[in-house]
């Protein structure tokens, strides 16, 4: 309903995905971006998550550029403007 496209921050801290549906999450992901994202960045606190998350989103050809705060995140979106 927006009608546009729009930049977003995701936050991934506390964030779990079970191995078997990480390829269903992060094909899902790849749909979101192409459709509405403008931009995005992706917070966790995690690094194993940066990494899981991360790999599986590259595969996708999805940037996976994920940072350690919202605080970064949102640089890192600003940056993307």
């Amino acid at each position: 309903p927006v009608g546009r496209r729009v930049a977003v921050v995701v936050n991934y801290d506390h964030f779990t995905i079970l191995p078997d549906v990480l390829d269903a999450y992060s094909e899902m992901v790849k749909g979101l971006v192409e459709r509405h994202y403008r931009s995005v960045a992706r917070y966790t606190t995690s690094s194993f998550l940066r990494m899981k998350l991360g790999d599986a989103l590259k595969q996708r050809g999805v940037a996976p550029h994920i940072v350690e705060s919202a605080d970064l995140a949102r640089k890192d979106l600003a940056a993307q403007r």
